[in-house]
């Protein structure tokens, strides 16, 4: 039979008509409620500070009207264009679709649009897809088939919402490698 005790500030048998409730529990039942209620607190805390947590930001987006050109107004050959964050190193990838080729006349293919991740600081670079480790070429303050001394590709400041126009034509500008932080020269 379990022991009562009286309530606090009254003597037993006062005669109150209280009705003292006695719950009898044995020793393992009650180190299971303690594990259950601390369970319980687990959750919750981990509950509230998931609340507490700022939500994940939707990407803004801004783009990039990206010509290719190897001289002559355009190119001959299929590109991927790549324009990469300096800091981050993230690479976001176009392709820039062959001209014409010998005697026959078209026009060069038109920009291209890249789309990428804003605000950012992004450089902007080509390669030949026939031949990409042996034709690579940078966006910087040079034109095509210009006798230049280039200071490093180019780095353009884009903020969300809007469109900028970047040329790629410079055969001598060292490029990064894709998805690390760009550790090749460059300059705003």
């Amino acid at each position: 039979m379990a022991e009562t005790a009286p309530l606090p500030g009254r003597p037993a048998g006062s005669g109150t008509g209280e009705v003292v409730l006695t719950l009898e529990a044995k020793p393992h039942q009650v180190a299971s409620l303690r594990c259950a209620a601390a369970v319980l607190v687990v959750l919750i805390s981990m509950l509230s500070v998931a609340a507490c947590q700022p939500a994940t930001p939707t990407p803004q987006w801004a783009n990039v009207q990206v010509t290719f050109d190897m001289g002559g107004g355009g190119s001959g050959f299929a590109a991927s264009l790549f324009a990469q964050e300096v800091t981050s190193g993230k690479t976001f990838k176009g392709f820039y679709p062959a001209g014409s080729h010998g005697l026959v006349v078209m026009p060069t293919s038109a920009p291209i649009l890249v789309t990428v991740e804003a605000p950012g600081t992004y450089v902007f670079f080509a390669t030949l897809i026939e031949a990409p480790d042996d034709y690579q070429f940078g966006a910087t303050e040079c034109g095509a088939g210009a006798e230049c001394t280039s200071t490093g590709l180019l780095a353009i400041d884009v903020e969300a919402g809007r469109t900028y126009a970047v040329t790629i034509a410079d055969r001598s500008a060292l490029i990064p490698t894709p998805g690390a932080p760009v550790a090749v020269p460059w300059h705003r």
